[in-house]
């Protein structure tokens, strides 16, 4: 078997994807910035600029497929697409849509604001030993089921008492990611020759598609490769508060190797590569972040170029990819038991 190439170039892409050659690539397959400051990390806090889609679009082979994560929210959904759009990919698809078990309602208990802006506090009435810690106000990420015996407590002003059970800003739960899919369009290329290779994904994926279930990648996975000490993730919460539980614990901030916040689970990512190339084909993923792009087409034998700008990142991502194809095949077989997310390897 022919070994894969692998690149990775630390930059920004609005100028590292200039040295690429044109219409040298098969496939864009990334999870950009969505411009929502997610866990306040800077580089989230706009769209990624156009020019970047520009360059994409110019480094990719008529006919080749972009497959773009973003979040669920229309206003970024909206923005996202009409950039791709304006830079020229055809963007008459529909999207495939990541589903997940480890999503949370987002709402805020209007009589606890009230309270809480008066200085009042509220009479305990009762404990509830299966309610969760309300996360949408104390974390950006998943506490993974975090429970504890927490109190139930009722408003002792008047005003409190006429808003009990009101929620403000209610938004569903967001178990759900949309990947967004464009074509930069053909010119002499037959259709024929870029027909999604559906057949090569797995039977439980074919029948949902284009809903794709894969859970959040565990612990384990994205810290796969990499050496030396956890840190606590920065979430942007942690100067300064401290969450507490009824019983007298605090919450302990979760710790890991890889520090990225919304690292993707290679499975995932594989089924994506695999919709849309062919194995020897080229991958590009111009927001690399923990590098599980690469990890993907290592995986399933596709050759690669990465680009990250933050150096942070590009350490975990050249220790990730340290990992031989040998020791993924092995890991993700050996850990995957549900047949319903298992990789066909």
């Amino acid at each position: 078997m022919k070994k894969m190439e692998q690149h990775l170039i630390l930059g920004d892409s609005a100028e590292q994807l200039k040295q690429l050659k044109d219409n040298s690539v098969d496939l864009m397959a990334t999870d950009p910035p969505y411009g929502i400051s997610f866990m306040n990390k800077g580089w989230d806090k706009v769209l990624p600029p156009k020019d970047i889609w520009t360059e994409c679009y110019r480094v990719l082979k008529p006919g080749s497929f972009i497959a773009v994560m973003s979040s669920p929210r229309s206003d970024v959904l909206y923005r996202m697409i009409k950039d791709l759009e304006d830079a020229g990919f055809d963007m008459s698809f529909s999207p495939i849509l990541w589903t997940y078990h480890s999503g949370f309602p987002k709402a805020s208990d209007t009589s606890k604001m009230i309270d809480k802006r008066l200085g009042a506090e509220r009479e305990v009435v009762g404990k509830n030993p299966n309610e969760r810690i309300n996360k949408a106000e104390y974390t950006a990420y998943d506490l993974n089921g975090l429970k504890g015996e927490l109190n139930i407590t009722s408003s002792n002003t008047d005003l409190g008492k006429k808003y009990e059970g009101s929620k403000l800003g209610f938004q569903p739960k967001p178990a759900i990611e949309h990947i967004i899919i464009g074509m930069k369009p053909h010119g002499q290329k037959s259709y024929i020759d870029n027909v999604l290779n559906f057949e090569a994904l797995p039977d439980n994926i074919k029948m949902t598609y284009p809903f794709i279930q894969v859970p959040k990648p565990a612990k384990k996975e994205k810290d796969l490769g990499l050496n030396g000490e956890e840190k606590k993730l920065d979430t942007g919460l942690n100067k300064g508060k401290k969450l507490n539980t009824s019983n007298g614990k605090d919450y302990t901030i979760p710790s890991r190797k890889n520090t990225h916040p919304t690292t993707k689970p290679v499975k995932l990512m594989s089924y994506i590569i695999t919709l849309f190339t062919r194995e020897g084909d080229w991958v590009l993923d111009p927001f690399l972040g923990s590098g599980t792009t690469g990890v993907a087409a290592k995986l399933i034998n596709r050759n690669f170029i990465g680009i990250e700008r933050e150096k942070e990142y590009m350490d975990i991502i050249k220790q990730r990819l340290s990992v031989s194809r040998t020791d993924l095949i092995k890991y993700f077989k050996g850990v995957i038991k549900d047949e319903q997310t298992k990789l066909d390897l």
